[in-house]
């Protein structure tokens, strides 16, 4: 009995230290059960939110996050069984239904018997229109370098090669043929030694388990099973439609030779996924690109995932998108089809964590 007064004290103590230190954390801070229930929430959390501290702690993170459901929680909670965080960029919503764009970090935390989810949330709008100022401004110095010439004799002579050199490269593929597929990777291989200081990427993938990018409730999402290919070489187009018909069953394929059609056929069916080709007539990769995010912005599309296939170098408004965004990627030609698949694999498996998909 001496002793209860005493352990009290104690845990009145920690109680308070636990406090300060909630309370002197910049970023918002909810502690949820694994239901989505908030049991704990940081006064930085309902200056983000707009809401008082007690209405926080009724709430649930499904009515905090914009798009977030049962299906993408029971994602996170499974994620956080091998991994330490799992990183989320979505929408949250204010008290009076407004949104701002967070990046929250989400991870387990044990206060009490049982083990609850700690979501730490970070309001991005500034670091958002910061880069979106600085797009407009590269785009705007892009166009003013038109004039000048991209490409040297090297890079031209290699496009040209290329295309020839995917076909040959697909024929034995689909023949399986060991004996042409070694010297054909050879002259691959010289072809992009040969461009002009160009990085050569493996494929980036989209994301993992432990990363979703979910988009806001008002963003009208893009369809999961529907995959767009834009090349002006019809029997590029077929061989790439062939090889990810055969590996991805269910996947509805387009096509488009330019891209002007490339637009119309995304405006159609809001593909997931669109391997883009940067050298073709009536409108090139690099501007039907802007075009197909300026699109998705002034019509709340979400924005498809980009498989840039070509010969060409990216121009460098290409380089710097794919240095800041994993979702995109670039596979120069000519290209194998296991690495075609892997790349538009990846991005469609992402494209359902992001949206819930418990197959995924």
């Amino acid at each position: 009995m001496t002793g209860e007064p005493s352990e009290r004290k104690e845990q009145d103590a920690e109680d308070f230290r636990f406090q300060e230190l909630l309370q002197s954390v910049y970023e918002g801070i909810l502690i949820a059960g694994l239901h989505g229930n908030v049991d704990v929430a940081n006064t930085r959390a309902a200056e983000l939110f707009g809401r008082e501290t007690v209405d926080l702690c009724h709430s649930r993170i499904q009515d905090l996050i914009s798009g977030f459901n049962d299906e993408i929680l029971q994602n996170i909670v499974e994620s956080l069984e091998n991994e330490k965080h799992v990183l989320l960029e979505a929408s949250c919503v204010r008290a009076d239904g407004s949104l701002f764009p967070g990046e929250i970090a989400v991870h387990n935390i044990y206060l009490r018997q049982d083990p609850q989810l700690c979501f730490s949330v970070r309001d991005v709008t500034t670091r958002i229109e910061t880069e979106s100022r600085l797009e407009d401004t590269q785009d705007a110095l892009i166009r003013a370098e038109k004039n000048k010439a991209r490409m040297e004799t090297i890079t031209t002579l290699a496009h040209e090669i290329n295309n020839p050199l995917q076909m040959l490269l697909g024929m034995v593929e689909a023949d399986n043929n060991v004996r042409y597929a070694t010297p054909l990777n050879r002259i691959t291989t010289v072809i992009q030694q040969l461009r002009m200081q160009e990085e050569l990427r493996t494929v980036k993938y989209a994301g993992a388990a432990h990363r979703y990018e979910i988009p806001a409730a008002d963003i009208e999402p893009a369809q999961g099973d529907r995959l767009l290919i834009v090349d002006d070489e019809v029997t590029l187009q077929r061989f790439f439609e062939s090889m990810l018909t055969a590996k991805i069953p269910g996947l509805q394929i387009e096509t488009a030779s330019n891209g002007q059609q490339a637009l119309e056929a995304f405006r159609r069916g809001h593909h997931a996924v669109i391997i883009l080709d940067i050298a073709m007539p009536v409108m090139d990769g690099e501007q039907t690109f802007r075009e197909l995010r300026k699109a998705c912005k002034e019509n709340k599309w979400e924005m498809p995932a980009v498989v840039f296939c070509t010969g060409y170098t990216p121009p460098e408004s290409i380089r710097q998108t794919l240095d800041r965004e994993s979702l995109h990627t670039y596979l120069p030609k000519p290209v194998t089809g296991q690495a075609l698949v892997e790349a538009v694999k990846n991005r469609l498996e992402f494209h359902a964590l992001s949206h819930g998909s418990p197959s995924a």
